[in-house]
């Protein structure tokens, strides 16, 4: 009964170990997805802007 409990155990944290990693992996993905929307953002800015300078 007790290495059952311990078996049991050592899944739950096995599961929580590889939620939180889940969590922070996505919120990296979703920080750089947002960077890059701001770099795409700027740099369309910048051509716009480039575009009516010329003209």
């Amino acid at each position: 009964m007790n290495s059952e409990k311990a078996f049991w155990f050592c899944i739950g944290g096995i599961m929580s170990i590889i939620a939180v990693l889940i969590v922070q992996h996505s919120d990296q993905l979703e920080n750089r997805n947002a960077y890059q929307q701001g770099v795409i953002e700027s740099q369309r800015q910048w051509l716009e802007y480039e575009k009516g300078d010329k003209c």
